[in-house]
């Protein structure tokens, strides 16, 4: 993969065992229901779930829209998209989704066509965030929302990791991440990008049982696939966050930026 194009081509193609661990990242809950409130997803919607991941949230969403309404699910990885459909089936809901494997910036839909687009942690990898919101402008109906959720990772906050180990790892592993800063731009975004209302709320629910250490471990692993790393520093912030984990010290704190924009 070439450094320049890393934030996107390791979606394209995830090893094995950071698969395994969004399988258990990305499993669905209270925390996630907090996430999408603000986008009022309702029966006979058409919404979409752009970068569906393996598809908990796509699962979730086409049970809140019903018989009536439709999920359209992207994602750029192929085994997501195999993901997605097989959980979709395996809940009875095959239905009423389609899913597609996106290998374009544009979504392939009609415009005015959809009642919501949910983006849950993807704007940070995406090319051009601007060009991106605007897409979701087109396809959503006049009264339709954008509801976009992401962070900001250089207001993460992780113990008993070294602040300074941390913020090494983080900076060697940037490469991973297009605009890592992307939460606290998303309000000017999508002002940019013609939404008039738009409303913003921040979620920072502290994380004491280790949900976060798979982050951890994947941005360590971003940090030596980049090269330039002290690889005793990484190895470091992994052992104490593991370990932290296994003796109930840890505690670690990712705030997301909910950014719900009204066509």
């Amino acid at each position: 993969m070439s450094k320049d194009t890393y934030y996107k081509d390791h979606w394209v193609e995830i090893e094995p065992d950071r698969l395994e661990r969004y399988e258990a990242q990305f499993v669905w809950g209270a925390r996630g229901n907090r996430l999408i409130e603000g986008a009022d997803i309702a029966e006979g919607q058409a919404v979409a779930d752009y970068g569906c991941g393996p598809g908990y949230l796509s699962v979730e969403l086409a049970k809140r829209v019903g018989a009536g309404g439709h999920v359209h699910a992207f994602d750029v990885n192929a085994e997501f998209v195999r993901k997605t459909q097989d959980r979709l089936a395996a809940e009875g809901l095959a239905d009423r989704a389609t899913v597609t494997h996106l290998q374009a910036d544009v979504l392939p839909l009609e415009a005015d066509s959809l009642d919501r687009v949910i983006v849950k942690n993807v704007m940070v990898y995406v090319d051009d965030p601007l060009s991106s919101f605007r897409e979701f402008r087109r396809v959503v109906k006049p009264g339709g929302k954008v509801h976009a959720i992401d962070s900001d990772f250089y207001m993460a906050a992780f113990d008993p990791i070294d602040v300074h180990d941390w913020r090494h790892v983080l900076d060697a592993g940037i490469h991973a991440f297009r605009t890592p800063t992307i939460g606290r731009k998303m309000y000017g975004i999508a002002l940019e990008a013609g939404f008039t209302d738009v409303a913003v709320e921040v979620i920072a629910a502290p994380d004491f049982s280790g949900r976060m250490l798979s982050f951890i471990k994947n941005t360590a692993g971003y940090a030596r696939e980049g090269g330039k790393h002290d690889e005793a520093i990484v190895a470091r912030v992994v052992d104490v966050a593991s370990k932290a984990v296994e003796d109930g010290t840890f505690f670690a704190l990712n705030p997301q930026f909910l950014v719900t924009a009204t066509v």
